[in-house]
């Protein structure tokens, strides 16, 4: 295991500690003596840029782990020396380009979140992961100190997984659509027309995954959509902030933290409480959505969970409701409730674009031809 909290900030020191300690190489850590000699990626041999790299798929296809280059080990996989890299920090900038690139090459489905050097590599919720020589996939996984190509049974499971997350992810949705129009959630949202937001890490769904909620407590990210001021409460879910409004004990807005790190945001305020069957100014709703978003996104990067998040929205008891946008009223709502695209936020697509789905389908409910948020 490794010594260091951050592995941004590993220096020599917390090495020397695994060299020391004679800690082995395992399921979950791997040893590389591989120089690069003035950070060229190229000068490295083929057969070990290959080897490097279906390490790194076995780990995505497992549960993760690390794999230190610049050490030497012995025939049982113990460390004996730290022998560098062969290139100064001068030239890790061009090496991390190479390295990049080359697993953005080698690898199918492309796999975020990988740090170095110190390689650090996610378990992947997007497996099974492949190793592309250029002509055929390969597939591997880890098993003790090394790894093993993976065979049907792996493959099926891995497929089917991927088939199971997605099926949760809806699951989850339409249980609590169902219990918010059952006020059966944080309180009393009475029957007007609200808007519901998700933001589901695949993280949050693998089980035993949980945050520390005095994290989220705390953090100044963590504001209501429509409200400067809020109560708040921890619940059988998680954590929750809320508005109420008094005169008739009926719920504002809401945002609940799960335990697992999902994210719920029910707004009736600015859809029911503006004009009659009119929601509040349609561009500048959405944009207020795209903010909050972008600071739940921060929050969720400080707990350190992981993309992909998949976000979608619901308009419920919305039948007959119009928006307006400038000087452009809408055609009335057909439907009671309006489900969006679903939106997948990921290393390479930021919240605000990963949103574009959700917003242009709701905005087609209205009537208009797209979101007018991303010109």
């Amino acid at each position: 295991m490794l010594v260091a909290n951050d592995l941004k900030k590993i220096g020599k020191e917390d090495l020397q500690v695994l060299v020391d300690n004679k800690i082995a190489e395992n399921k979950e850590l791997e040893y590389k003596y591989y120089t690069f000699p003035d950070g060229k990626m190229a000068r490295l041999p083929e057969k070990q840029k290959e080897k490097l790299v279906k390490e790194i798929v076995a780990f995505a296809n497992t549960v993760g782990g690390n794999i230190i280059i610049g050490i030497q080990e012995n025939e049982d996989r113990i460390p004996t020396i730290i022998s560098g890299v062969g290139f100064s920090k001068k030239d890790f900038d061009e090496w991390l380009s190479s390295f990049r690139q080359l697993i953005l090459s080698r690898i199918r489905p492309h796999l975020h979140g990988v740090d170095c050097i110190v390689i650090s590599v996610p378990k992947s919720y997007s497996r099974p992961h492949s190793f592309w020589d250029g002509n055929k996939d390969e597939f591997f996984m880890r098993y003790a100190n090394g790894i093993t190509y993976m065979d049907i049974d792996d493959l099926r499971k891995a497929f089917v997984y991927s088939s199971i997350l997605q099926d949760k992810i809806e699951q989850f949705r339409r249980d609590r659509i169902s219990m918010i129009l059952a006020n059966e959630c944080v309180g009393n949202l009475g029957n007007d027309a609200k808007l519901v937001i998700h933001l589901i890490p695949e993280w949050s769904l693998e089980i035993g995954n949980n945050i520390d909620l005095k994290q989220v407590s705390s953090n100044s990210y963590l504001t209501p959509l429509s409200s400067d001021s809020w109560s708040y409460r921890y619940n059988a879910d998680g954590y929750c902030i809320f508005r109420t409004n008094r005169q008739e004990d009926i719920l504002n807005t809401y945002t609940q933290v799960f335990h697992n790190g999902i994210i719920e945001i029910v707004e009736v305020r600015l859809i029911s409480n503006y004009k009659e069957r009119q929601i509040y100014d349609w561009f500048n709703l959405q944009e207020m959505i795209i903010h909050t978003l972008e600071r739940y996104g921060i929050l969720l990067e400080g707990l350190k969970i992981p993309k992909p998040w998949h976000l979608s929205a619901s308009l419920l008891n919305a039948r007959g409701y119009i928006a307006e946008e400038w000087i452009d009223t809408s055609h009335p709502i057909v439907r009671d409730i309006i489900n969006s695209m679903e939106g997948i936020c990921t290393e390479d697509i930021l919240i605000k674009e990963s949103l574009r789905p959700v917003l242009d389908s709701l905005s087609n409910a209205f009537g208009y031809s797209k979101s007018n948020c991303f010109e």
